[in-house]
């Protein structure tokens, strides 16, 4: 296995990403050996609180169980959200990646999509803040779970990343701030299937945890 030199998502890709109106996201589990090359067979891109499938190699754990397992096979662009039930932050799932011989994954196949709703008052939403993102931690009464209500094939849910706020991106404090404003809310989410949502524990990629009021 072998780690990019890339720490940050750029959101600046992503107009062509964004999903039509189907499910937004599917996980599932595989189990990987590394057999006795010790090789996993992938490079995986830490990105918050995921790993991201950045490319595949022809050998390793992940092509012979991509070879055994067609419908379940990782591809390039999956998210790696939990290892050996290690999840939380990008750092601690690597760190587990690379010391275990064997790798229980759960993995999430997502694509974006917008959500916009109207705050007036507490948005009742607690995040995590990472450098350029946000992570939902709790979602109490308020606007965020009338539009998850509503719109059940795109719910916002603990774990969740928020890309883009009205506009502002790849700046968290500056995200939070526009979510405390009253008025329109336009939204750009990455669905991550229950990713875990510590941000507040600290570590390389978390920061604090705020509540949206």
């Amino acid at each position: 296995m072998s780690c990019m030199a890339c720490y940050a998502f750029n959101p600046g890709c992503y107009p062509s990403e964004f999903v039509e109106p189907s499910t937004p996201i599917v996980t599932w589990e595989v189990e990987v050996s590394k057999g006795n090359n010790g090789m996993l067979g992938l490079q995986i891109v830490p990105e918050d609180n995921v790993l991201r499938v950045a490319w595949l190699e022809s050998k390793g754990g992940v092509s012979d169980f991509n070879s055994a397992n067609k419908t379940d096979a990782v591809e390039v662009g999956d998210f790696i959200i939990s290892v050996n039930g290690v999840k939380g932050t990008a750092r601690e799932m690597l760190e587990e990646a690379q010391r275990a011989a064997s790798l229980k994954l759960t993995l999430s196949r997502s694509r974006m999509f917008r959500a916009k709703f109207y705050k007036n008052g507490p948005l009742g939403v607690t995040f995590g803040l990472f450098a350029r993102t946000l992570v939902v931690q709790n979602i109490a009464d308020g606007p965020v779970k009338e539009w998850n209500d509503a719109n059940v094939l795109y719910t916002i849910q603990p774990g969740d990343l928020v890309i883009e706020v009205n506009g502002v991106k790849e700046n968290s404090k500056e995200m939070l701030e526009t979510l405390k404003v009253d008025g329109d809310l336009r939204l750009v989410m990455r669905p991550l299937g229950g990713a875990a949502s510590d941000a507040d524990r600290p570590s390389l990629s978390s920061a604090s945890c705020s509540i949206v009021a």
